[in-house]
């Protein structure tokens, strides 16, 4: 006997599985972004950032430190605001996961049009400015994940998701495909990402963008359990 409510929930899996591999791909090219034309730095990579921060508080490389330790504090931001948006959608008995989502999209789109008003990427100085979007829109991206598609998810910190793998792999002898699977998609990103900004110049802000755009789509048409149709009345013949 079917279970009442539970039609939606394999669409649904099945959608957040697939803007999970989006979002991914999307935070390799960021990724990539920033390190190539924002300064050096990453920009979800939280930890290479502080250490680059605590480098410079040494005295040593204090530029590319202000920039590492820009890139965390908006990414702080970002996840705050991520986990605001995500929490809040939930509220009144809906489920509307993809809020967090349209902010990050918002945010890169935003990075792409600077990109494009600058003719082509923004100077030393500009970069610095920029940098602090998309490292907020990865910061959303990561809170918005845990809370609306669990922590077994990641899509933009690896570590422990390697690491989880690996330890699986010696002591159940078994092969953690998502973890590989991700691995790639984030190499696969980075490297479109990497591509496009040598051949296209400016045009690589577009490509997460774009990802993150069809990822947003893509939940935002999934059937959620708050949202399902109601099933038609019976009629009831006159009395």
């Amino acid at each position: 006997m079917a279970v009442e409510g539970a039609g939606p929930a394999r669409p649904r899996h099945r959608a957040d599985a697939w803007a999970a591999r989006l979002l991914t791909f999307s935070a390799g090219a960021v990724n990539a972004l920033g390190f190539l034309a924002l300064g050096g730095v990453f920009t979800s990579v939280v930890t290479a950032n502080s250490a680059l921060t605590g480098v410079a508080l040494g005295g040593a490389e204090t530029t590319l430190g202000v920039r590492a330790a820009l890139a965390v504090l908006c990414y702080v931001l970002g996840a705050a605001a991520g986990s605001w948006t995500a929490a809040r959608a939930h509220r009144g008995g809906r489920s509307r996961p993809a809020g967090f989502l349209l902010l990050e999209l918002l945010l890169l789109w935003s990075v792409a049009g600077w990109w494009l008003a600058a003719d082509g990427g923004p100077d030393a100085g500009q970069g610095t400015a920029v940098l602090g979007t998309p490292a907020a829109a990865m910061g959303c991206q990561n809170a918005g994940v845990r809370l609306t598609m669990g922590a077994r998810a990641p899509t933009a910190y690896l570590t422990g998701l390697l690491t989880g793998a690996v330890a699986e792999a010696v002591t159940a002898r078994r092969v953690h495909w998502q973890a590989l699977g991700n691995t790639t998609l984030l190499i696969v990103g980075a490297t479109a990402a990497t591509l496009l900004e040598r051949s296209l110049h400016g045009a690589a802000p577009l490509l997460p963008a774009l990802l993150v755009t069809a990822a947003w789509a893509t939940v935002r048409a999934a059937p959620r359990p708050g949202n399902a149709a109601r099933p038609p009345t019976p009629h009831r013949p006159p009395a």
